[in-house]
């Protein structure tokens, strides 16, 4: 294991360790700037789309009663959320990830989301220029097949 006294390289770089050790303290001080007086931190809880997706695709299933205002904020989020390849990505701004959209687009669609809408539109089209919903993950095929939306 190295120490940060220790020179090491990165990429074929040199690292200064100074330079290291300071990077290790700015960073320390600046967590610990968000640490509150008790000593805990508080930070926002986010997921990828596929999460408040499953929560809306679940409720559904189970046939519970439909939360509007709720809905009407997952809603909110996901077109937000929408990358600019037309689906939904599984880290903030990265690629186009299969299940994730299929997933995000379902959800949208019941939640009440026209399908002619223009981000419901963009979707079905990254979906299916990359193969369509057949290319997601077991668990979003069989969760969408037991909602019957295909």
């Amino acid at each position: 294991m190295l120490s940060v006294d220790q020179t090491f390289a990165v990429d074929s770089a040199a690292v200064d360790p100074a330079a290291l050790e300071n990077s290790i303290s700015r960073a320390t001080q600046a967590l610990l700037g968000y640490r509150q007086t008790d000593g805990h931190w508080v930070f926002e809880l986010e997921a990828d789309s596929t999460i408040p997706s499953e929560y809306v695709l679940l409720r559904h299933y189970l046939g519970e009663p439909i939360d509007l205002e709720l809905e009407a904020k997952i809603a909110n989020y996901l077109r937000r959320t929408q990358g600019d390849h037309g689906g939904w990505p599984l880290v903030q701004d990265g690629a186009f990830d299969m299940s994730a959209s299929v997933k995000s687009y379902f959800a949208l669609k019941m939640i009440g989301d026209s399908v002619d809408a223009p981000h419901m539109v963009r979707a079905r089209e990254a979906i299916r220029s990359r193969g369509g919903a057949a290319n997601s993950n077991v668990f979003t095929r069989f969760f969408a097949g037991s909602l019957r939306v295909w």
